[in-house]
């Protein structure tokens, strides 16, 4: 019997241990706030990034309605007009050694010429003791051949004393394809073309000006490349076919 008893007991002291083992360790594992934890860390972080968009928000929308005038009124006051110079008007004869002459009317930075029907116009102003001037003829003269549908080259002598047999032998030897202009209004021309262009009374030469259709559309000063002038002609080009 005190066998049977001794075994009893220790079966029961067995059953207990391992009752209160499980106690200690079950509190453990339930206690864990593993989900808790990163719900509340992304809420947390949730509510600050939304309380820094809102104030950004209120920020713009709090903005003083006398700022906002100021910058108007500052801009107002920067955009002062500026009364544009008066347009001179005024009609020359061109004339060629050939005696073919043109009319040509300039009027601020729009020219006319009368007999003239291609759209668009370069006009040369250069002189023949002008070293880069007679550079620039044989560039002038393939412009002329290659765009001869739309294209009229109008060399005007500038402050040059040349006469005419001289200035005939001198396009022979440069073989000039274009019309020249030995007119005495040239100098006055020249003159008041420049200063459509804001340029000072002593401008220098080449200068060379497009317009199309009687518009303004570019100036080249000094010696420029022809790939430049070529494309300014296809812009141009380009331009009239979409009006």
């Amino acid at each position: 019997m005190q066998k049977i008893g001794a075994v009893l007991l220790l079966i029961l002291l067995i059953i207990l241990s391992i009752y209160i083992g499980w106690e200690e360790e079950e509190p453990k594992v339930i206690s864990m706030p593993v989900e808790n934890t990163t719900e509340i860390f992304t809420q947390k972080d949730t509510d600050e990034q939304q309380d820094k968009r809102f104030k950004l928000e209120k920020k713009q929308e709090d903005m003083p309605e006398n700022i906002s005038h100021n910058i108007t009124d500052e801009t107002t006051t920067v955009e002062i007009p500026v009364p544009e110079p008066e347009k001179t008007t005024a009609t020359f004869t061109l004339v060629n050694t050939k005696e073919v002459n043109h009319t040509v009317t300039l009027s601020g930075q729009k020219v006319v010429f009368d007999t003239n029907e291609k759209p668009i116009v370069l006009v040369n102003l250069f002189a023949t003791w002008c070293t880069p001037c007679i550079g620039k003829i044989p560039y002038l003269n393939d412009l002329q051949k290659k765009y001869q549908k739309e294209l009229f080259v109008n060399g005007i002598l500038t402050h040059d004393t040349i006469d005419q047999p001289a200035l005939e032998t001198f396009m022979a030897k440069h073989q000039v394809n274009y019309f020249i202009s030995n007119s005495t209004d040239n100098d006055a021309f020249a003159n008041l073309l420049a200063s459509t262009l804001h340029l000072p009374e002593n401008f220098s030469i080449p200068l060379t000006v497009m317009y199309v259709e009687g518009e303004y559309f570019t100036h080249y000063e000094g010696i420029v490349p022809v790939e430049m002038i070529e494309y300014d002609i296809q812009q141009a080009k380009k331009q009239l076919k979409s009006r």
